[in-house]
């Protein structure tokens, strides 16, 4: 096939490089849907069409070096009933295949992999990825849940949905949060974890004793806590690691007193800075603690405070669940 065309397409209305779900939406607008339009005018009120499931372009986080994972054409996911699938899937996803341009905005898409349309239900692409077509209801669901599951269940970028099956899908996930007690735990958890491998290991034991490798691994365990807890003090789902940094950026609160911080370890040169900077990282976070009423001082604290939270926690069958899984915080 030729080179599409892209006449609608200019780059100075865009962010470049390209995001994925940029190009899916003008590969969507441009190439599928008249398709669609031509040839099964009958399905589109019924049909759905978006950037959902995993990967950085789901969240927006993408860039010339994440086009590795599906990025391109095989990102613009196609949802529709079952009985649909049943009679159009097969013909649709053969016309749209056949349809992808060999280059389109300057992407080769040869060097992207198969050319595929995926199909699906939106029920099928939640449990795929989530284990549940829907958020959490009941304790035991909330605590099961996997974070990074959940932040990418409430992302995604709709490319078409006259019906808002897909819009109303992802609204709902971003509507739904920890009950109290959970996310209670939850901060409880990486306190614990900050402690453990921060203030009490790295800045109190390997920075003195001069264990630079060990104190890496600290270190980074650390820094790895420090961004879940402050996402789960600004009430958002933790991604996966590698986006946890690009992800803090863009939190409304806290980031800005903890990221100085962040930037000084990373180029500090010596152990006992690392250790200093990080015992530094864990008097912001018990002053942050306190502004939130989590914690009534700011006076240092074992376990950076871990236990105080838990004793907070009323719900019986939480503190049941604390008990079995994390028995380090258990204090009733």
């Amino acid at each position: 096939m030729k080179e599409q065309d892209a006449s609608q397409f200019n780059p100075e209305n865009y962010e470049l490089p390209l995001k994925g779900h940029v190009y899916c939406k003008i590969l969507f607008d441009e190439v599928f849907l008249p398709i669609l339009k031509e040839r099964f005018p009958d399905v589109l009120p019924r049909l759905s069409a978006g950037v959902i499931g995993v990967g950085s372009d789901v969240l927006g986080a993408d860039d010339e070096l994440s086009r590795d994972h599906d990025w391109g054409p095989s990102k613009c996911q196609l949802l529709l009933s079952e009985q649909d699938i049943v009679k159009y899937g097969s013909s649709i996803s053969q016309a749209l295949e056949a349809a992808i341009p060999d280059e389109f905005l300057g992407v080769d898409t040869a060097k992207l992999g198969p050319k595929t349309i995926r199909i699906n239900t939106i029920d099928a692409v939640y449990r795929g990825f989530h284990e549940s077509a829907y958020p959490p209801v009941t304790i035991e669901e909330w605590a099961a849940a996997d974070d990074n599951h959940l932040c990418y269940a409430a992302s995604g970028f709709v490319l078409y949905d006259p019906s808002d099956a897909l819009s109303g899908r992802i609204s709902a996930f971003q509507k739904a949060y920890y009950p109290a007690d959970i996310w209670k735990w939850k901060i409880a958890s990486d306190l614990w974890g900050i402690w453990h491998n921060g203030d009490y290991n790295s800045s109190y034991r390997l920075a003195k004793r001069g264990d630079g490798i060990g104190l890496l691994i600290g270190q980074g365990a650390f820094v790895e806590g420090t961004l879940r807890l402050l996402c789960l003090l600004n009430r958002r789902f933790p991604v996966y690691w590698k986006w946890l940094h690009w992800q803090a950026q863009s939190l409304p609160k806290w980031v800005d007193i903890i990221e100085p911080s962040l930037k000084k370890l990373e180029s500090a040169n010596n152990h006992a800075a690392r250790g200093e900077i990080i015992h530094t990282i864990c008097e912001s976070i018990r002053e942050i603690l306190h502004k939130m009423d989590l914690l009534p001082d700011t006076a240092w604290r074992n376990f950076m405070g871990s236990q105080e939270i838990t004793l907070q926690i009323e719900s019986t069958r939480v503190k049941e669940l604390i008990r079995e899984e994390e028995p380090h915080l258990y204090v009733w």
